[in-house]
């Protein structure tokens, strides 16, 4: 096989995913040192489809058939095969954030198979903060509210003004100036994290706040992991789950979702059995499949290269 590897070497700015990317171009190079083993930078800065700079693909140059390995995409359903789906012939899809479609229905509607995937954290040295700040959890040792510090955007931002009209919520934009370690201290003095849907409907603020052991408040989660997160084990829920898997809510009104976010916080802050249960299993759930070597070694068992053959 006339095989290329395509991917950004940096990552597309995020160290774990530089480190997984090299890790697997490096072992692939060692295994098929007869083929015409390549790497090719990325000529898209989208992320929404293969080609973008978060995602890892492997082609096989004599007919095209493409293996996609994706941290961040949504590009089948949401955008029906759109920018960069039509440039390669895809057999395998590894992974992608906010799908809407099923593994099955993937290969019904357009004959890949896909399996779901696992992710690492984002920002630089997060790994370290995390095993810096993190001690056990007591929550009668924490402040009494759900604290939510990041970006707000879309319908981040409705729900961020009613709930921040709540007693038990505290919402700081990114002009609140925390980040790096102190984000982290800042996430740890509370009781519960609360998160938000991201672009890709799961947030890193999950893993940042799996990673520190403190329970997570976020809506029920449509998109599904290869090891599955489970509502109110992994992470409380709440509120319903965003049909698209994104964070528009476009058949739900806000109202109607800040208020499932009211509740179970409401019915959960002072549980404390319930806290220190999702407490354990989120920070076991971090440490056993969210670290970049667990992916490395997940992709080499889920990828398979005898399909890009003629």
């Amino acid at each position: 096989m006339n095989l290329t590897f395509y991917f950004d070497k940096e990552g597309a700015g995020n160290p774990y995913f530089k480190y997984i990317y090299n890790e697997i171009f490096g072992r692939f190079s060692n295994l098929y040192p007869g083929h015409n083993v390549k790497q090719l930078q990325p000529d898209g800065m989208y992320q929404s489809a293969p080609g973008g700079m978060s995602n890892f693909q492997i082609i096989n140059e004599d007919n095209n058939k493409t293996i996609l390995m994706s941290f961040w995409d949504r590009g089948m359903d949401n955008l029906n095969k759109a920018l960069g789906w039509d440039k390669y012939n895809m057999v395998q899809y590894i992974g992608g954030l906010g799908m809407n479609l099923s593994s099955s229905e993937i290969k019904s509607k357009y004959n890949i198979d896909h399996l779901n995937f696992q992710y690492p954290l984002g920002v630089p040295n997060s790994y370290d903060y995390a095993n810096e700040v993190k001690a056990e959890y007591n929550p009668e040792n924490k402040k009494r509210k759900a604290i939510f510090v990041g970006a707000l955007y879309g319908t981040r931002i409705p729900l961020a003004e009613i709930l921040s009209k709540h007693p038990l919520f505290e919402i700081l934009d990114n002009s609140s100036g925390y980040s790096g370690l102190d984000y982290f201290k800042k996430i740890n003095e509370y009781r519960v994290s609360l998160s938000f849907n991201g672009n890709g409907e799961f947030c890193l603020r999950d893993l940042e706040s799996m990673a520190l052991g403190i329970p997570c408040l976020r809506s029920e989660l449509y998109t599904e992991f290869h090891n599955p997160l489970i509502a109110n084990e992994h992470y409380i829920r709440g509120g319903r789950a965003c049909s698209n898997a994104w964070f528009t809510y476009s058949d739900s009104k806000i109202e109607d979702i800040a208020e499932e976010y009211i509740e179970a916080l409401e019915k959960s802050i002072d549980d404390y059995e319930l806290l220190t249960k999702i407490s354990q299993n989120s920070f076991q759930y971090f440490d056993m499949y969210c670290r970049p070597d667990y992916i490395i070694e997940l992709f080499y068992k889920l990828v398979n290269i005898n399909a890009l053959e003629i």
